[in-house]
């Protein structure tokens, strides 16, 4: 009975035993294929890291390759540029050079132009200087021969006609005007300052009842005004335009009573037969001469000036109304 107990328990044992190696044996099976499966999901993963890393690797050594062109291209845009900034430097400082080259020319130029036009403005004072003279004219009341009035002004030396050599003039310098008569002065005494003499003459008269013209006659010039008169002063045949520089020689009472006076200005406007000028006309002027500078010719008589809230301005009689 001990005996049967034993053999079935040394079989169910080795039962056991056997179960218990199926099992082991089943899960090494098991592990091993578990294992096997980890190690391929290993290399698996494995592969794919060193595929991103060398994918990594291709896109560092892109970086750096665009990196290094970006470098190369910056360093030839920055180089480009301070070429470009001192080609700019350049260009200014030529400009600033040429400007100012172009200034100091045109201040030479400006420097010559004025001294051309004082050349010319004391040309033409010396040229007409010697015809523009100084005149005394002297009332006598009749009968006594007493002096009662003594008008002064200017004139200017020119032939009249075919022969005569005359003195052109205001009317109201050899006339009584200015105390309200039209009778004419007795005697006119003609003084040539820069020449240092003088002439009388009685022969004297006015040119139109409308216009300021006066006219007195030397019957006997002399040598230096036969001289003079070989060029006589030439008359303008075309009108000035606004803005024509003009000079008035006479002798005004305030003036160089041995040199002509000269005083400078511009036709400023037209009054029928007169242009305006804003060159001053003071007692004296009256009757010499207005000259075109443009056209270095007699523009007319200085006659008279209205006086405004600034300054005065004159009339030239245009001697065009005489022809």
């Amino acid at each position: 009975m001990v005996l049967k107990l034993n053999l079935k328990l040394k079989k169910e044992q080795n039962q056991l035993l056997l179960l218990l190696f199926l099992v082991v044996v089943g899960l090494g099976w098991f592990g091993f294929n578990q294992l096997q499966k980890i190690k391929g999901d290993f290399l698996l993963l494995n592969n794919l890291i060193i595929k991103q890393s060398n994918k990594l690797n291709e896109i560092s050594l892109e970086v750096e390759q665009l990196q290094k062109v970006n470098e190369e291209g910056l360093a030839k845009l920055e180089i480009e540029l301070l070429s470009e900034k001192e080609k700019r430097f350049l260009a200014e400082e030529k400009q600033t050079a040429e400007k100012e080259l172009a200034q100091k020319q045109f201040l030479n130029l400006e420097e010559k132009i004025t001294e051309a036009e004082k050349n010319g403005l004391t040309n033409i004072v010396n040229q007409w200087g010697p015809y523009v003279v100084a005149l005394e004219c002297n009332f006598y009341l009749a009968g006594t021969k007493e002096l009662f009035l003594q008008s002064s002004g200017s004139g200017l030396l020119t032939n009249w006609g075919e022969n005569s050599v005359v003195v052109l003039t205001n009317k109201h310098i050899v006339t009584a005007l200015s105390i309200g008569q039209d009778n004419l002065s007795n005697e006119c005494t003609i003084k040539f300052p820069q020449k240092g003499t003088s002439v009388v003459s009685k022969n004297i008269s006015v040119l139109s009842n409308v216009f300021d013209w006066g006219l007195i006659t030397l019957d006997f010039p002399s040598d230096y005004v036969k001289a003079l008169l070989q060029s006589p002063p030439r008359l303008c045949s075309t009108d000035p335009v606004l803005g024509d520089e003009v000079v008035i020689l006479g002798y005004p009472g305030i003036g160089d009573q041995k040199n002509v006076t000269a005083t400078e200005g511009i036709v400023a406007g037209f009054d029928e037969d007169y242009f305006i000028t804003s060159a001053k006309v003071e007692k004296g002027n009256s009757g010499g001469a207005a000259i075109s500078l443009k056209n270095n010719c007699y523009l007319g008589t200085p006659t008279f000036s209205r006086t405004g809230e600034i300054e005065s301005l004159a009339r030239i009689l245009d001697v065009r109304v005489l022809k």
